[in-house]
């Protein structure tokens, strides 16, 4: 009798934990495969630096969250007198507001993928957004891929001569944590 209680514990514990796994899927970026894209009139570039959280599982989207940084003083534009100036304290002030963050209050589906609805806070300034996304994933491996656009002076980012719309373009490699 004890060995079945003992057996009938160990199968639920299993079962438990394979259902755990099935709607909790953490992931991490492929360091230095990944890319953060901008581009606007009369500047585009990169970011490096993507830190923090992502757990998604496209079965089971309410478990589903972003919370993740870039590091402001990582922009790449090619040119160094562009790098400096995006870094300055009348733009991004690098100094002050080191990293950019998203983080995620809901992912949904949609026709063409998903979107995260969430945070995104640039400076000081803490705004909602909408990131639509697409994730191709195979057994540990998968890519998120997403597009969206912000306008600079909703996030006091004052420079002349370089647009109003900054377009965003997110590819981002990831493999599951163990």
């Amino acid at each position: 009798m004890k060995k079945k209680i003992l057996y009938s514990g160990a199968i639920c514990l299993l079962l438990l934990s394979a259902f755990t796994s099935a709607y909790f899927v953490g992931w991490q970026v492929k360091e230095d495969d990944y890319a953060v894209k901008f581009s606007t009139k009369g500047a585009s570039g990169t970011l490096k630096g993507l830190k923090g959280t992502i757990d998604f599982d496209s079965v089971n989207l309410a478990n589903s969250k972003f919370d993740v940084t870039v590091d402001v003083n990582t922009i790449s534009t090619g040119i160094g007198l562009k790098n400096r100036h995006a870094m300055a304290a009348d733009f991004l002030d690098a100094e002050k507001y080191p990293t950019i963050r998203f983080a995620s209050n809901t992912v949904t589906p949609t026709e063409k993928g998903f979107v995260a609805n969430g945070n995104l806070t640039i400076k000081d300034v803490t705004r909602e957004i909408a990131i639509p996304f697409t994730f191709d994933g195979a057994g540990d491996e998968g890519v998120f891929r997403g597009q969206f656009e912000l306008n600079r002076s909703d996030y006091n980012l004052e420079k002349k001569r370089i647009g109003e719309v900054i377009a965003i373009e997110l590819v981002v490699p990831v493999i599951k944590l163990q």
